[in-house]
């Protein structure tokens, strides 16, 4: 079981608090609401699309979850989803979003949208939450927005230039958010992990070795604890590799 800086486990610090979550149809995002239900925590669940609502609230409990439809830039629609998990699962303790896109293409061979795609997957997604969520938080005096980038920001890797662009426009965005907010006692974290353990990138690359790759449940621990508050470090980026 976790154990957080404090000596408590996060099933106990869990409990009974609510969250909101953008991102929660990918492999990290279902094992990070797995986590946090589990713990006895609430989850709002914002998607991008309609039709992601129904399979996912089919599998959820009632009680502690609701699921809404918040497209990315959609200001209205983020505002109105806040207030109805803040009506039904109580005043929110952290914005986490796993949400992103991923893309490999050579310099000149990607499609003419992909940019504006993974902008959209990798940042819009997240910003359109945290301007609807901000309001809450300041009234409550506090809170977390924890984001997942990437442990490859920073470098030059062949192929990654629209990604990189993408995920290192996330960082910069939390960078500038943590040194905001912080008086106004609002946490901000970047989980920036290396390739993580899925299946899904297993498949796409089958001749890694499996011990280079990153374990969901490493991840949500980070996530989680940045969320409480107990995570170590007092930058805004945390590196999970």
């Amino acid at each position: 079981m976790p154990v957080n800086a404090d000596g408590s486990s996060s099933s106990t610090s869990l409990r009974g608090k609510s969250f909101l979550l953008v991102g929660a149809t990918g492999a990290l995002g279902e094992a990070l609401v797995r986590h946090l239900l589990s713990g006895g925590a609430k989850v709002g669940l914002a998607v991008r699309r309609e039709r992601q609502i129904a399979p996912l609230a089919a599998t959820l409990p009632k009680e502690q979850a609701l699921v809404g439809l918040v497209p990315p830039g959609d200001g209205e629609a983020a505002a109105g989803f806040v207030k109805g998990v803040q009506d039904s699962l109580g005043p929110l303790t952290a914005l986490i979003s796993t949400a992103g896109a991923f893309l490999h293409a050579p310099a000149g061979q990607d499609r003419p949208e992909a940019l504006l795609d993974l902008l959209d997957a990798n940042l819009l997604a997240t910003h359109t939450l945290v301007r609807a969520v901000l309001p809450a938080l300041r009234r409550r005096g506090g809170g977390g927005l924890v984001f997942t980038g990437a442990a490859v920001v920073g470098k030059a890797v062949p192929g990654l230039s629209l990604y990189l662009a993408a995920k290192s426009a996330l960082h910069a965005y939390a960078e500038t958010l943590h040194a905001e907010l912080a008086p106004e006692g609002i946490r901000v974290a970047v989980i920036a992990p290396g390739t993580l353990d899925t299946e899904a990138n297993r498949r796409a690359m089958p001749g890694i070795e499996r011990s280079t790759l990153v374990p969901l449940a490493r991840v949500v621990d980070a996530l989680a604890a940045a969320a409480l508050g107990t995570l170590p470090g007092s930058g805004a980026v945390h590196r999970v590799v």
